[in-house]
């Protein structure tokens, strides 16, 4: 094999890294957002290629053969030479980028506290933050497409680094005019604004009132809504109740625009954390970042 057979592109190579991390075509389909179809065709050339079959596959097996490991090294090193030659042109342009995904509370309230204390244009540091959901953030890190994430849900993943920032209490809120409820099952009754589908809120309040005997089918959803600010505003102007971060409506109480509904037994305590990604290198201005930070009193 000379030189010139080796004709693969970066999606190839992407598809593969997700397969061998998911140890799955279906669910790297998923998380790529492509067909399996796709994939499986991606690999196949690769496999063509290279002369080798790199993946045993069956219904009972997943591994890599000796020389899927060998190529599988090759890939990490490529991508990982990508993501440093990224950092370099856009220190060499900003002075340094810090590219950040946060789920929604944390994007908001926390990540502001986080840059405040270091952003001085003397730094060169220059940040670019997108607010998602915690499963979307989550996604991006594992993808690599950003230095690194901050959320409120931890989810177990070979690839992935999780560490405790800050610890917050999901409250239930419900405009003033609004009657105070203290039983647990009139949850069922009273009219409740959600966050959507792979919110950390949405799914740590769950996973409490099944705790207590609540299923979210019980509940009497009148809204949902794809931001912690979309569920705030909604009992502002008295929509219906909802569950949301303290840390997001301590202005709102101060006000009294809202009020905590205080469930007898009912205690939600979150964390928020900083997520990183095992198999990528964290850029020199991401490393600069989360130094600084440190010696900013905020301990990661």
């Amino acid at each position: 094999m000379n030189f010139k057979d080796f004709n693969f592109d970066l999606k190839q190579l992407k598809s593969f890294i997700e397969v061998v991390n998911e140890k799955s075509f279906t669910n790297a389909s998923r998380n790529l957002k492509v067909s399996q179809a796709s994939i499986s065709h991606q690999i196949g050339q690769l496999e063509k290629m290279l002369g080798v079959k790199l993946i045993h596959r069956t219904s009972q097996d997943f591994s890599l053969t000796s020389e899927g490991k060998v190529f599988s090294r090759f890939c990490d090193k490529m991508m990982k030479d990508i993501n440093s030659l990224k950092s370099d042109i856009q220190a060499g342009t900003f002075g340094g980028v810090v590219n950040i995904v946060s789920s929604s509370i944390p994007g908001t309230y926390i990540v502001p506290q986080l840059i405040s204390p270091i952003c001085d244009a003397k730094n060169g540091l220059f940040f670019r933050v997108e607010i998602l959901n915690s499963r979307e953030t989550i996604e991006r890190i594992k993808q690599g497409e950003a230095d690194l994430g901050i959320t409120g849900k931890e989810l177990k993943h070979p690839s992935l680094n999780f560490r405790k920032i800050m610890k917050d209490d999901i409250v239930l809120i419900g405009h003033p005019d609004f009657k105070d409820i203290r039983d647990i099952n009139d949850l069922k009754i009273i009219p409740l604004v959600t966050r959507e589908s792979g919110s950390g809120t949405k799914t740590i309040t769950e996973n409490h009132l099944q705790e207590h005997g609540i299923i979210p089918s019980e509940l009497n959803i009148v809204m949902e809504c794809t931001s912690s600010e979309g569920v705030r505003e909604a009992v502002i102007n008295k929509i219906g109740y909802g569950f949301l971060s303290k840390i997001a409506i301590d202005r709102d109480l101060k006000l009294g625009k809202v009020k905590i509904i205080k469930l007898k037994d009912l205690n939600i305590e979150r964390h928020f954390y900083l997520v990183t990604s095992k198999a990528k290198v964290l850029t020199e201005p991401a490393s600069r970042f989360i130094e600084m930070i440190e010696k900013s009193g905020f301990k990661l």
